[in-house]
């Protein structure tokens, strides 16, 4: 299975599609000491899209999503304590459903390897596996058969507010024989000296 993103989402090897949106998330929560953090994800769309290859083990489309993280003073609260960090974080989850980690061959002559290669670009700061930076893009291999994290951006809030907006982020999915699904997972944290909180949104899944 071999994904890849390039500002733009991955499709199934199904046949065209129009845009599909879906609905915007919403969370918040009140802190321990006294701060009330907001996290929206919304313009989520997804578009499967012929595959240009033609092949059944590929799947092309994009994807788009503005995510925005705000933290207030809680109403009725004074905050006891200031805020250290806050970070914005925003996920494209791919998952194909056949697992050919060990290898397989179809009877056309076409072979399914043992790993999945996924190449990103187009996507500021993105980061695989957490070590390496997209610049202007990056290859990581990965086993099929597995739901992949691929990080679409990651903020450091210098005010009190900040937001990320991918638009048709490119994703090409090649090697997977099943169905292949996305998903959209924001996630907001913050570090008080006495408490660290987290939320996080998780969008539909789509199929690609």
């Amino acid at each position: 299975m071999c994904i890849a993103l390039a500002a733009l989402v991955s499709g199934t090897g199904v046949s065209p599609a129009a845009p599909t949106s879906l609905a915007t998330k919403y969370d918040s929560l009140v802190t321990d000491d006294g701060w009330k953090m907001e996290l929206r994800a919304s313009e989520l769309v997804v578009n499967s899209m012929s595959n240009i290859a033609n092949s059944f083990a590929s799947r092309e489309g994009w994807v788009s999503a503005r995510v925005g993280a705000l933290i207030t003073q809680a109403e009725g609260r004074q905050p006891t304590q200031p805020v250290q960090s806050a970070v914005i974080e925003q996920f494209l989850v791919v998952g194909c459903q056949v697992d050919v980690s060990d290898g397989a061959t179809f009877g056309f002559g076409s072979s399914i390897g043992p790993n999945a290669n996924v190449t990103i670009s187009g996507v500021p700061g993105v980061t695989v596996g957490g070590s390496a930076s997209v610049s202007p893009s990056i290859s990581a291999k990965l086993k099929p058969g597995r739901i992949t994290e691929v990080s679409l951006g990651k903020k450091t809030l210098q005010t009190n507010r900040a937001s990320i907006r991918a638009k048709r982020v490119h994703v090409r999915v090649d090697g997977c024989v099943g169905p292949t699904t996305v998903r959209v997972i924001v996630r907001f944290s913050a570090s008080t000296p006495t408490a660290d909180d987290t939320i996080n949104i998780h969008s539909a899944r789509m199929w690609l």
